[in-house]
């Protein structure tokens, strides 16, 4: 199915990133809705051709890439909240997929690397993360595809910045309730 044929079936105009008039014109929101229709792929691929999660993919092909790193390094590099990266980690320690060493000198610091099975497995299934990425982007042109490629890190360059100067009122505090206690103690005027 070409891109003609995508956007009949998907039938909304193009989100107005210049005068957002709704939840669907919010670039989040776009990005959001596009990863869960792409990301969703991954995650069936990982979980049922591999038995493995969509994060423990992310440490495995980023430990294939860039060679051994602190588990705080790895983690800044991924998607993966802090929170889940050292069950994570254990996770595929215990698949055999990654090692953890510690560092001469410093008992208190390790790092992690790739093992050779960790390895295997990336080579078998990078090639089907790239078929997927040529799929989505197969509309687009060599220098469309460029473009994109520098727009993309412009905007991760804005987002990060964005995280430290667009900070909420107040925290969520996710430890008692999150959400659900903010609710029910604000009142909506």
């Amino acid at each position: 199915m070409g891109f003609t044929e995508v956007m009949q079936v998907f039938q909304r105009p193009h989100p107005n990133f210049k005068d957002p008039q709704s939840i669907f014109d919010l670039f989040n929101f776009v990005v959001f809705e596009f990863m869960s229709l792409s990301g969703s792929v991954v995650t069936r691929i990982c979980e049922g051709d591999i038995g493995i999660t969509r994060e423990e993919w992310q440490f495995v092909a980023m430990l294939a890439k860039l060679g051994e790193m602190s588990p705080s390094d790895l983690a800044s590099r991924t998607t993966i909240d802090r929170s889940q990266v050292s069950k994570t980690l254990r996770t595929l320690i215990a698949k055999g997929l990654v090692v953890r060493h510690k560092v001469n000198g410093d008992g208190r610091r390790a790092v992690i690397g790739i093992t050779q099975q960790g390895r295997s497995l990336y080579e078998k299934f990078f090639p089907k993360v790239v078929q997927l990425h040529n799929e989505i982007l197969q509309d687009l042109s060599d220098d469309q595809r460029d473009e994109l490629a520098k727009l993309m890190s412009a905007l991760h360059i804005r987002a990060k910045a964005a995280t430290e100067s667009f900070k909420p009122e107040h925290s969520s505090a996710r430890r008692r309730g999150g959400s659900k206690t903010q609710w029910q103690s604000k009142k909506i005027d």
